[in-house]
């Protein structure tokens, strides 16, 4: 019977533990899903004034003609062409976000709404009443002792599953900043090509069509590294103060990225910035997995621990 009482409890309480756990996740993504969507709606303005601001500059004025023969207007009007630029693509990066967003939000409320959640409080509670019940019968310093250490195999096993997912997520955000990493690295060659030796239209063309891509390239890594943040905060709360990851080191660098590469275009050191960001979101990936793989076999000699611990009180 105390053994049923243990297996029951485990079963339980990791039920409940993955329930609450993608509660937790569905509130946090419909919390960024109302920021990612104000920050889209600001930058959609933002675009239409600058798009309105080159229209005006377009049209036929005096003060624009004066300009022109001032020399003034070419120059006004490349940097106007420039911030509209700049805005479409942060607009564009925003709209993603939201999409991703909505499309994780209506994934959690569907796993929410999963049978094996329907009644988890409810059995909770019956067995609740049958623990005290059998407690009341059977109390004794041993059971307390067993009943601590099924506790303690349900924590450590839970945080074997949630470094697991985390470990998995920073493997997919490293593929993607690699392949983020390929792209801006062919860019860098081209525009060393086309600012030092004259490259001339075609080495041009081809640059911007390699920084143009790696638009989506970038995106992808962020929706990787907003996942493995998810999952980093789940090892978290498990491990306490024992695992501490600060998430502003990569968790922000796509603001950083469209500032630098994109504002201006015909800088060769833009790409060389924005390919020394990845390069530092890289390195932070692989240390952070690093510490995982460390937790991981901490957990797993915590467990070869309760096991040994439990055996030696049964056979006793």
């Amino acid at each position: 019977m105390r053994t049923d009482i243990h297996e029951r409890q485990m079963e339980l309480t990791m039920l409940r533990n993955e329930r609450n756990r993608i509660k937790r996740r569905l509130e946090g993504a419909e919390r960024q899903l109302l920021e990612a969507t104000k920050l889209r709606d600001q930058l959609k303005n933002q675009l239409s004034k600058e798009q309105q601001d080159v229209v005006k500059l377009g049209k036929f004025s005096f003060a624009n003609k004066l300009k022109e023969w001032t020399g003034k207007w070419d120059a006004e009007m490349e940097r106007e062409i420039n911030e509209v630029t700049e805005a479409e693509l942060k607009y564009n990066e925003a709209e993603k976000t939201v999409a991703d967003l909505t499309a994780e939000t209506e994934r959690l409320k569907e796993k929410m709404n999963q049978p094996d959640f329907a009644y988890i409080e409810e059995d909770w509670a019956d067995f609740l009443k049958e623990k005290e019940a059998w407690i009341r019968q059977h109390d004794t310093a041993a059971n307390r002792t067993l009943q601590q250490i099924a506790d303690d195999r349900v924590r450590v096993r839970s945080m074997i599953r949630e470094i697991d997912e985390a470990y998995e997520a920073g493997g997919k955000a490293l593929r993607t900043l690699d392949a983020a990493l390929d792209k801006l690295g062919n860019a860098e060659g081209l525009s060393m090509w086309d600012t030092f030796l004259g490259g001339g239209l075609i080495v041009s063309a081809l640059k911007y069509s390699e920084m143009n891509s790696s638009d989506d390239l970038v995106h992808r890594a962020q929706r990787a590294l907003r996942h493995y943040e998810t999952e980093l905060m789940d090892v978290q709360s498990l491990a306490s103060e024992s695992f501490k990851v600060n998430q502003n080191d990569f968790f922000t660098f796509t603001d950083i990225f469209f500032d630098n590469i994109f504002s201006d275009w015909t800088v060769h050191s833009r790409i060389t910035d924005a390919k020394s960001q990845l390069n530092t979101v890289h390195q932070e990936v692989r240390k952070t997995q690093d510490r995982l793989r460390r937790k991981k076999d901490e957990a797993l000699e915590e467990l070869k621990r309760l096991d040994q611990q439990e055996q030696d009180i049964i056979v006793s």
